[in-house]
């Protein structure tokens, strides 16, 4: 049976702690269990490696709907919110992808085919995000998406491939990178 819990804060240099909420931008957590008489968390955020999509086919078109490279994993706490994904276009082409998320292992989908999921596999997808948005750094662009994706993945790993919706045609030396913001 857990016990009741509340948010306290305490300023720069105070001593006393006082009630708040969630509506601060940094709060400390107090829980009590029988386990544990008295546990202070802390909020805090983890950005992943920067993850370069392996197998992507470069000085040949892709058509939209076609996997975008193989499989990879990011290496991530075991559970958390994902807050922001970037995907890094270095080809500088700013065509949306979505990214397929698994909390385990999964059957790829060979590069430069219809991307496809088993249902076996669909049973441990964690989501999609849609990269969407592109910023134009002139010779290279950023993608973003914020998904706002809570995940537990007991493994520390989550498992990915991307899709493609679009004619992407990756120049050698620029194969995109992505990172993912954790809370």
């Amino acid at each position: 049976q857990a016990m009741p819990s509340i948010l306290i804060q305490r300023g720069v240099g105070g001593k006393d702690y006082q009630e708040t909420g969630p509506e601060y931008p940094f709060f400390v957590q107090v829980r009590q269990t029988e386990a544990t008489p008295l546990l202070i968390t802390t909020s805090r955020v983890y950005t992943t490696e920067k993850m370069t999509v392996p197998g992507i086919g470069t000085g040949a078109a892709y058509a939209s709907g076609q996997a975008f490279g193989g499989k990879f994993f990011i290496t991530v706490p075991k559970e958390g919110t994902i807050s922001n994904v970037w995907f890094l276009d270095y080809d500088d082409e700013g065509i949306p992808k979505e990214i397929a998320l698994f909390t385990r292992d999964f059957t790829a989908t060979a590069d430069k085919s219809a991307f496809s999921v088993s249902a076996g596999d669909l049973a441990n997808s964690l989501g999609l995000v849609e990269i969407g948005t592109f910023y134009d750094f002139t010779a290279t662009q950023l993608g973003a998406a914020t998904p706002a994706l809570w995940y537990n993945a007991q493994e520390g790993r989550i498992y990915c491939q991307v899709k493609t919706k679009g004619a992407d045609n990756i120049a050698a030396g620029s194969i995109p990178q992505i990172v993912m913001v954790i809370a």
